[in-house]
């Protein structure tokens, strides 16, 4: 059941949204982040999830693994949310690759230590796979 909503998760984030961010420049340090970036990722992955079904309160990229509402996971899984200090995007196992609103790109072109992985927890009552309208996944700036 997790991996068919991990799998709807991913084909939604290729379809559905636009292609309107990009990973960090691969030649900067990953581990060290000294300006936060308007652009973290953390829009688009909590979109992403949120079409899915899967709702949580935005948080920014540098606040992941402090969220009581994702875990740290050694093993990464299609779908978890792959983790640097001020960017995030949504992890595929099959290709070792993330998923941005840019597109996709392999982990291991990006060069530095790498990302952390998260997985997010699914609380009782919520239904993986069930999908919000597009209207109940739009972020008040206000």
């Amino acid at each position: 059941m997790v991996g068919k909503v991990m799998l709807a998760l991913v084909s939604l984030a290729m379809l559905a949204l636009p292609a309107t961010a990009s990973l960090p420049d691969s030649t900067a340090p990953i581990a060290r982040a000294v300006v936060p970036r308007a652009d973290d990722g953390a829009g688009y992955v909590w979109t992403v999830f949120c079409r899915s079904g899967l709702t949580y309160s935005y948080i920014p990229a540098s606040q992941f693994p402090l969220s009581p509402r994702f875990e740290e996971v050694a093993k990464p899984q299609t779908g978890d949310v792959a983790w640097w200090p001020q960017y995030v995007a949504i992890y595929v196992a099959q290709n070792a690759s993330v998923i941005t609103a840019g597109g996709y790109t392999q982990v291991a072109a990006l060069g530095g230590s790498g990302p952390r992985f998260f997985r997010m927890r699914v609380m009782q009552g919520e239904t993986p796979g069930s999908t919000n309208p597009p209207s109940a996944c739009e972020r008040n700036l206000l």
